[in-house]
C-alpha cells in the first residue's frame, strides 16, 4: 500500500477545513512515513483537528477525513510508533461531528448558536425601534 500526495476539492460559503493546517498536518504524515518505521502513530493522526472555515476557502471535510482514514492505515500497516510528532500543531475545535464515517476528524466549531444570537438581537432592536418609534 502507498500513500499519495492528496488533492482536495475546495469549498466556500460552506463548513471546510482550513487549508493552511490540513497542509501543515499532511507535510508531517509524510515525513513521519519518510522514517522507518514511521515516527508517528496511527492514534495520532486520529487525533487530528482543525480549524473550520466558511467564508473562505477550505478543503472539503469528507474528502480530508477519508484521506486521514487512509493515512492512519498505512501508518498502522507500516508499524508507526508514537515518536517526536506532536498532534497538537492543529488546533482544536470542539463541539459538533464532521463526518459520521470518519474517525480521523470528527469535531468541528458549529456556527448555529452565533445566528441565533445575530437573529435575537436583530429582533430585539425592531423591537426597541418599534416602541420608540411609534410613541411619538
Amino acid at each position: 500500500m502507498s500513500l499519495r500526495r492528496p488533492t482536495f476539492s475546495t469549498r466556500r460559503l460552506a463548513e471546510a477545513y482550513d487549508m493552511g493546517e490540513v497542509d501543515d498536518a499532511i507535510d508531517r504524515i509524510f515525513a513521519a512515513l519518510a522514517a522507518d518505521p514511521p515516527a508517528m502513530a496511527p492514534e495520532q493522526v486520529s487525533g487530528l483537528r482543525f480549524t473550520p472555515t466558511r467564508l473562505r476557502d477550505g478543503y472539503a471535510m469528507t474528502e480530508v477525513d477519508q484521506w486521514l482514514d487512509e493515512a492512519a492505515a498505512e501508518l498502522a500497516a507500516r508499524g508507526g510508533r508514537a515518536g517526536a510528532e506532536p498532534t497538537t500543531a492543529a488546533t482544536t475545535a470542539p463541539t459538533t461531528r464532521a463526518s459520521a464515517s470518519s474517525d480521523a476528524i470528527v469535531e468541528v466549531r458549529g456556527s448555529r448558536t452565533r445566528l441565533v444570537v445575530v437573529l435575537v438581537g436583530v429582533a430585539v432592536l425592531v423591537v426597541a425601534m418599534w416602541a420608540y418609534y411609534s410613541g411619538r
